[in-house]
């Protein structure tokens, strides 16, 4: 094949592609376009997730005519004029490049007053091409109308996803401009309504207010902390206040919202000792540089930076989020715990959430003596059922005890096995929910206290739109009360129900998390994220004495599943040692 110049429309749909991803996409960079021109209130009008109608009006600069049709081509922009410009950026946007790509894969009007011109000017543009250019009146400032995106992409349209997902994305992308630039009123609408309506404030705290709860913003630490050419200001939460992800950890560079391992890295130092597993820390972090010590222009959409220091940078965050930890207020009372009670006995009350069931004939051969003590009767040889484990037919197993009141150690055939009680009863929990939901047979229990759940708005749009999800295929009957308020009064039976309303939040939010990313999640991978993450918050914990009869049937319970040797995160449950190892250790062989 011969080599040969790609048509200019080509080109610019190709530019386009790296540039405007989704709907999402538009919006930032329009927004981006209005706070480079100094606008102090910003309107979004969404219609279907923004494919049909994503519209962006201000009340900046503006622009005369002339500036209009040239910012409509590419590589055309106000931001930059040499080379030297590219190593010191102080606006969001310099390359010239978005709103020539939005013009080329949709269909535009933009109409735009400067201040010193008598009238405003129209322009209509479809698939790059200007139509019409006209008189219009206007206040000074923009609006952007976009429709129909990517309406000449049709490969690019169909990647797109279910019109709430990409709502879901455009709430985050205003979400986040909101927090970096409190000063500005921003309104979001979709399908004529409000969804968001936030007048501009002087304090981060109150944005976070109206953007998530006034408890949330009350709890947040503040952050600081400044050398030379370098500050790290913001809100960190504390310790107890987590979550499963980092899908509300924000980190603006310059007021450029960006993603980067590095400094993600820092703040999971700084936290390192304070949480543990999959717990996660709201974060709205601002660093403040010297733009010739930073490089913007290395991400087409410029979601990335490179820091000239970065080891410089790594350690002024988690200077500041360290600090911030060593305040009066962050610091946790601790109290001296309880002495765990005598012997192995536990008080019913003392039961773990999702207390285990013994069959009649195990109770009946539980016999107390006068000091409390179980008989050696309820430690009898047991033989698994035949044809129902994953250990094979008639295997015979007894317990001996429990080590540290975390493991239990059981004595069969081949020799010791010691198992995790608490990975050993999440794995039952795991595979009991898992089967209720394949069979849409959950087991629901309705709760003493309904508990209101306050969600922020981002969240609220993707539950509202999933609550059948919720009913009829997961068990949890939650109701929308409006705005970001909603009242949960089902929960499954098999899971804990005596949550603290954090817990649960967590646990709702680890399912939208999947709802975000999958438009038509399937029922397993629902039913997976749910299961294995809720059953380790349910199963009974470590350190926790269980009788005797208890820990037979956990085992019992345990070699009934399909796999009793990995919890639901791969973790072992179990660890075996042969009578021939044991031997070989005592010098028997």
């Amino acid at each position: 094949m011969k080599v040969k110049v790609l048509d200019p429309h080509i080109v610019n749909k190709i530019a386009a592609g790296e540039v405007i991803e989704r709907p999402a996409s538009v919006a930032k960079e329009l927004i981006e376009n209005a706070l480079d021109a100094e606008a102090t209130k910003i309107e979004i009008a969404v219609e279907g997730g923004g494919e049909r109608r994503l519209c962006v009006a201000d009340d900046g600069s503006g622009m005369t005519q002339e500036d209009l049709l040239l910012a409509i081509q590419r590589h055309t922009t106000s931001k930059i004029s040499c080379e030297e410009d590219l190593f010191q950026i102080r606006t969001l946007g310099f390359r010239g490049e978005a709103l020539a790509s939005i013009v080329e894969v949709s269909k535009t009007v933009i109409t735009t007053k400067s201040e010193g011109s008598p009238e405003g000017v129209r322009v209509e543009i479809e698939g790059g091409r200007v139509l019409t250019v006209k008189a219009a009146g206007r206040a000074r400032g923009t609006t952007v109308d976009v429709r129909e995106l990517f309406f000449n992409v049709p490969a690019r349209r169909k990647f797109l996803k279910s019109p709430k997902t990409e709502f879901f994305h455009i709430v985050r992308t205003v979400k986040r401009f909101a927090l970096a630039y409190p000063t500005v009123h921003f309104r979001l609408e979709h399908d004529g309504k409000t969804v968001l309506d936030l007048p501009p404030t002087n304090d981060l705290r109150q944005t976070i207010a109206q953007l998530y709860t006034p408890e949330l913003a009350r709890a947040l630490l503040d952050v600081y902390a400044t050398i030379p050419g370098l500050t790290v200001r913001g809100l960190v939460s504390p310790a107890q206040l987590v979550r499963p992800d980092r899908s509300e950890q924000f980190l603006f560079v310059n007021g450029r919202f960006v993603r980067d391992a590095q400094i993600n890295y820092a703040i999971s130092q700084a936290y390192e000792s304070a949480l543990k597993g999959e717990q996660h820390p709201y974060i709205f972090l601002f660093i403040e540089i010297d733009p010739r010590a930073v490089d913007v222009n290395v991400h087409p959409q410029k979601a990335e930076v490179r820091f000239a220091e970065p080891v410089k940078v790594q350690a002024l965050v988690k200077q500041a989020i360290t600090k911030a930890f060593t305040s009066a207020h962050a610091v946790p009372r601790w109290e001296r715990p309880s002495p765990p009670p005598a012997g192995p006995s536990l008080r019913l009350d003392q039961a773990p959430p999702g207390p285990l069931v013994l069959p009649p004939s195990a109770a009946r051969r539980t016999v107390q003596t006068k000091s409390g003590q179980a008989s050696q009767a309820s430690l009898d040889v047991h033989r698994a059922a035949a044809g129902g484990t994953a250990n094979g037919p008639d295997e015979v197993w007894r317990v001996l005890g429990q080590l540290h009141g975390t493991y239990i150690l059981v004595q069969t055939e081949s020799g010791l096995e010691i198992i995790d009680q608490h990975v050993a009863h999440e794995r039952i929990l795991y595979e009991r929910f898992l089967a209720q939901l394949r069979e849409q047979k959950v087991l629901r229990q309705r709760l003493l206290i309904p508990v209101t759940l306050e969600m922020p708005p981002d969240k609220a749009e993707l539950l509202a739109a999933h609550l059948r999800d919720f009913e009829e295929r997961l068990g949890i009957g939650i109701e929308h009360f409006g705005g970001g308020t909603f009242v949960l009064r089902d929960w499954p039976q098999v899971l804990a129900s005596d949550w603290s309303k954090s817990e649960f939040v967590a646990t709702i939010e680890r399912v939208l998390a999947v709802l975000e990313h999958e438009s038509e999640p399937t029922l397993e991978e629902l039913a997976k994220t749910l299961a294995a993450r809720v059953a380790c918050e349910a199963a009974v914990v470590k350190n926790k004495p269980l009788r005797p009869e208890e820990m037979t049937e956990l085992v019992r319970q345990l070699k009934q599943t399909q796999n009793p040797y990995t919890c639901p995160h791969g973790r072992p449950i179990v660890l075996a040692y042969s009578l021939e190892e044991l031997e070989k250790k005592f010098g028997r062989r």
